[in-house]
């Protein structure tokens, strides 16, 4: 998977300051899911745990 496009995606994220706890929600999307694709980022200074839909995973494996 590219670590460029899931940094872009990273980035524009707009996240609260303040702690959010929340089930899996697709990081393209947003759509709320029960289960995920897990993807690790370590690019960019960001290292995080980078969760996909089915459907957005098979488009960013394009």
């Amino acid at each position: 998977m590219d670590q460029e496009k899931i940094l872009g995606i990273v980035r524009k994220w707009k996240i609260n300051p303040k702690p959010e706890y929340r089930g899996f929600r697709c990081a393209k999307c947003q759509r709320y899911m029960r289960k995920a694709w897990h993807v690790w980022l370590n690019k960019g200074g960001f290292k995080l745990e980078v969760h996909f839909c089915k459907k957005c995973f098979k488009e960013m494996n394009k």
